[in-house]
């Protein structure tokens, strides 16, 4: 015996009224400016999303979980045995932007951003090359397996 059950029909009043629910918040002042545009920018010094480095006119965005830049992240480390992280902060000279910073784009897909700077291959890319150094070992030559590989669309 097979039983059947019919998906209830949305109503396109109820879509309607979920889409003047939405224009109501986006437009409420509470609600983050930042957030109203089509594009999306957020600042380097947001309240919540903040993503430059602590370090003041430092231009290089934070690294991993921490709040400093990986310049200023490896500065850190050599130096709170010695200075408190407040006088730190104080005294660190900014770093300007760094080479990483530059988008490339993947050596073989145009369209792609390049994850991983040094082979200069995306995310798909690279992880191949990965899975191919490890089956293959110390046989895999890396300029026989990039004649291989096809490029991938944007």
């Amino acid at each position: 015996m097979t039983t059947t059950v019919l998906a209830p029909v949305r109503d396109a009043r109820e879509g309607r009224d979920q889409l003047e629910i939405m224009t109501a918040l986006v437009s409420s002042p509470s609600f983050d400016p930042v957030f109203r545009s089509e594009i999306v920018e957020i600042p380097p010094d947001h309240p919540v999303y903040r993503w430059v480095c602590l370090v003041t006119d430092c231009e290089r965005p934070r690294t991993g979980r921490g709040d400093l830049c990986g310049a200023h992240e490896t500065a850190w480390r050599q130096l709170r045995a010695e200075r408190s992280r407040a006088d730190f902060l104080r005294t660190a000279d900014p770093v300007g932007h760094g080479e990483e910073l530059r988008e490339r784009p993947c050596r073989l897909c145009s369209g792609r951003p390049a994850r991983q700077l040094t082979l200069e291959l995306c995310h798909h890319h690279q992880f191949s090359w990965y899975h191919h150094r490890d089956r293959y070992g110390a046989a895999a030559d890396f300029d026989t397996w990039l004649a291989t590989q096809l490029p991938r669309p944007g």
